[in-house]
């Protein structure tokens, strides 16, 4: 009877239209002028069907305090990676749209994390999003070899080929991937050669003058700019003028900070000097 769906806030209208189009649901979206015309003074407990945005609940202490005062059946969390916290040595850290999600499993039985992008591999701060769908199994201390999450009852993942209409046929065609191999024109290869080799070559210049090092981005440049290139003449050509501009902000930048260190350094030279007696 009572659902709340959090979800990013380009989304909320989104869910609105498939929400009515689909079930036939009447969910209002979270706005300031009806948190101003609530009867009770607490929107949240005068609606029973809500869209909120990600962002503006997790920003608002007066709204999650509003929120405390609730229960829902149902409360569904889009694009729920956002919500997720992440380890740095032994210090955890949280993010508000985290503690938001602390707050939210606690309002409801029934928690939905909707999201298709994949964890980043570490396995405590996997563990930390799944303990917003329990706490108990899954928050506390992590240690390497003891803790590992069996998400066999939380989790249901599908992948595209899964996915099936009413009639049980394929929702996406199937995919069918391969190679058109087609021959460069003279520019064309000049062009390519000329954009490689100043990848490999120049791109990571300033930083290894730096750092002495190349920070290991030459490859991802590469393949970056080689995709630009196969685009178009156009499309190559606009990421080297950004690059360009990019590399000349940093040199202003960099003039001015070795200017401004100079005249510091001559302030200081240029200061009287002071005897014993004077001290």
């Amino acid at each position: 009877e009572r659902c709340l769906i959090v979800c990013p806030g380009m989304l909320a209208e989104q869910w609105q239209d498939e929400l009515w189009e689909k079930f036939d649901l009447p969910f209002e979206i979270l706005t300031n002028d009806k948190l101003e015309a609530s009867r009770s003074g607490n929107w949240f407990q005068d609606e029973d069907l809500i869209i909120a945005r990600l962002d503006k609940l997790s920003r608002n202490e007066d709204l999650q305090e509003k929120l405390r005062h609730t229960d829902w059946d149902l409360i569904v969390i889009d694009e729920a990676h956002k919500m997720s916290a992440t380890v740095f040595g032994n210090e955890v850290k949280y993010t508000k749209r985290h503690h938001l999600g602390q707050l939210l499993s606690g309002l409801t039985r029934h928690l939905l994390l909707l999201t298709a992008t994949p964890h980043n591999g570490k396995e405590q701060d996997f563990q930390l999003f799944l303990s917003l769908l329990d706490a108990d199994r899954f928050a506390g201390r992590f240690r390497e070899g003891v803790h590992t999450a069996d998400v066999s009852d939380l989790m249901r993942r599908l992948s595209k080929e899964q996915l099936l209409k009413f009639d049980k046929t394929p929702l996406f065609p199937e995919r069918r991937a391969h190679t058109v191999e087609y021959a460069l024109s003279e520019p064309e290869a000049a062009l390519y050669a000329a954009v490689t080799e100043y990848v490999r070559e120049e791109f990571n210049r300033a930083d290894r003058i730096e750092n002495g090092n190349r920070r290991g981005t030459v490859g991802f440049a590469l393949t970056a700019l080689q995709r630009r290139l196969a685009s178009s003449p156009e499309a190559i050509f606009q990421s080297l003028r950004r690059r360009r501009e990019k590399l000349e902000r940093r040199l202003e930048e960099e003039r001015l900070m070795k200017r401004g260190l100079d005249a510091r350094i001559n302030g200081i030279q240029s200061l009287p000097e002071v005897s014993d007696e004077q001290w």
